[in-house]
């Protein structure tokens, strides 16, 4: 397992050696200069001359990646060239907002899909199926912004306000500057819809891949004979088939985790959340290289990790599975 764990570890240096590349080279290959919204429109050519030079925007890319590189390899992930403030900083503040949607998200779309799917395959072709069935294929068809905003027209127009329609509290302990706001009350209210709104598509996803699990599953003989023994219904389900089912499902968990940053994205800029979504939006849009670059960084590094955890998940899951 040791091994195992190592190899992959190693593996995770050229991922991210030819994500951030990729995004280092595009982002200087789109049209845009960060000098001008550094300088403003009003600049002359000696002064954005000198702004390039100090930012070493003047030098080759390659070069100004391997410079990038070897200041990563210190700690140091460079300092924002509008605001001049740390990128590790302004990200480390924001990623609890992102992660705590992200989690919130999936144990929304884990309560939804699991009894239903459960629901669905023990009474196939029934309309219990069938309504799971159709929910599912709604949740599927709906994207997140439009949710999001029907959420805000019902619960803070159409409510009078019953749940707040921006901003943020942070949980009690995670909030690092001396301004923010923190409440568990509060946050509850805050991230409520972002989390609803992310999260029901998912729930549809992983409703229609459960199902088919557990339709299997549930034929297996090893089901057969835990029923054969005298077990109730209960933990035949739970304990022998959905365990076993949950599998196929952990693996497409995993590989939400980009789907579930896209679309953080969408959801935080509707909501107007201080997280790594409306983040890396805003430093695309300002053509902020090095918070780009930041955002690009963390957005790999919980990728890989995440399903690195997934593939460890499968021997707690199925016995059968040992890594060597």
């Amino acid at each position: 397992m040791r091994t195992y764990i190592l190899k992959r570890l190693l593996q995770i240096i050229p991922t991210i050696l030819g994500i951030t590349f990729v995004v280092f080279v595009m982002m200087r290959s789109i049209p845009g200069d960060p000098v001008v919204s550094l300088l403003g429109d009003a600049y002359t050519e000696e002064n954005a001359i000198k702004a390039r030079q100090d930012y070493g925007l003047d030098k080759p890319v390659l070069l100004q990646y391997v410079i990038w590189l070897g200041k990563l390899a210190q700690g140091d992930w460079g300092a924002s060239i509008l605001s001049g403030r740390p990128v590790l900083k302004d990200v480390l503040v924001r990623l609890p907002v992102t992660l705590e949607l992200i989690v919130l998200s999936m144990a929304v779309a884990l309560a939804i899909a699991i009894p239903a799917a459960i629901i669905g395959a023990l009474r196939q072709n029934t309309w219990a199926d069938y309504t799971a069935t159709s929910v599912a294929m709604v949740g599927v068809s709906v994207p997140e912004f439009f949710l999001g905003v029907l959420l805000l027209l019902v619960f803070s127009i159409g409510m009078g306000g019953a749940l707040p329609s921006s901003g943020w509290v942070y949980l009690p302990g995670t909030c690092q500057t001396v301004v923010c706001a923190a409440s568990l009350w509060g946050n509850t209210q805050h991230v409520l819809m972002p989390a609803l709104a992310l999260g029901v598509g998912r729930a549809a996803l992983l409703t229609r891949l459960l199902r088919a699990s557990m339709l299997e599953v549930i034929r297996t003989e090893y089901v057969t004979t835990a029923r054969a023994k005298g077990l109730s219904e209960r933990p035949v389900i739970l304990k022998h088939a959905l365990k076993n089912a949950l599998i196929p499902t952990v693996t497409v968990m995993g590989l939400q985790v980009g789907f579930l940053i896209g679309g953080a994205i969408v959801v935080e800029t509707l909501f107007a959340m201080p997280g790594l979504g409306t983040f890396g939006i805003d430093a695309i849009i300002a053509r902020d290289y090095q918070q780009v670059q930041g955002f690009a960084l963390i957005t790999a590094l919980a990728f890989v990790f995440i399903n690195l955890i997934v593939d460890l998940t499968y021997t707690f899951l199925d016995p059968r599975i040992r890594y060597s």
